[in-house]
């Protein structure tokens, strides 16, 4: 009787060893290729966001005490149009990365999501171009952005969001 229930436990633990091992390797290997896609796409959506730029130059904050850690990167453009913003705030269902270009006289350039998981529905309207729309050519007041009945939490994040991008490129201008 006990043989009996020895030998599917013996089974059943190795196979669990061998997948835990399987989906380690399998992290392992596509972590970078992962990156990478991320790195190209930012790359990318930066010279669609700002696209007088000749190029972009990372900027350095860890010498700058009063940028949000909500901020992610920062870079400036070569020929000094403006700057773009990475920044990463916690929505309803997850982390949500906003990219945001701002010009020289601190207007919104464009922002948009790069990525969340949000709700489908609800929470994507994030999205939509009648969220995003109202952001261009705004400046640090947010004059006439309000967060969207339903979607409170997730608006409420990407507001907060473009608040503390003023908040770091204030900072960035103070410190630079």
């Amino acid at each position: 009787m006990k043989r009996t229930y020895v030998m599917p436990l013996v089974v059943l633990t190795l196979i669990c060893i061998v997948a835990s091992a399987a989906l380690a390797l399998m992290e392992t290997v596509t972590r970078p290729i992962i990156s990478a896609a991320a790195a190209e796409r930012e790359a990318a959506m930066m010279s669609e966001i700002i696209l007088e730029a000749e190029g972009f130059e990372y900027i350095d904050l860890s010498g700058l005490s009063g940028v949000p850690q909500t901020i992610r990167a920062v870079y400036r453009t070569t020929n000094n149009v403006g700057y773009i913003f990475i920044a990463e705030v916690s929505g309803f269902s997850g982390v949500i990365t906003i990219i945001c270009g701002i010009d020289q006289d601190g207007q919104i350039i464009k922002t948009v999501p790069l990525s969340h998981s949000e709700t489908q529905g609800i929470g994507t309207i994030i999205d939509t171009p009648a969220f995003l729309t109202p952001f261009q050519g705004g400046d640090s007041t947010l004059e006439g952005i309000d967060t969207v009945t339903g979607a409170t939490i997730t608006t409420r994040a990407f507001i907060n969001a473009i608040n503390d991008i003023f908040q770091a490129l204030e900072e960035i201008r103070n410190g630079a």
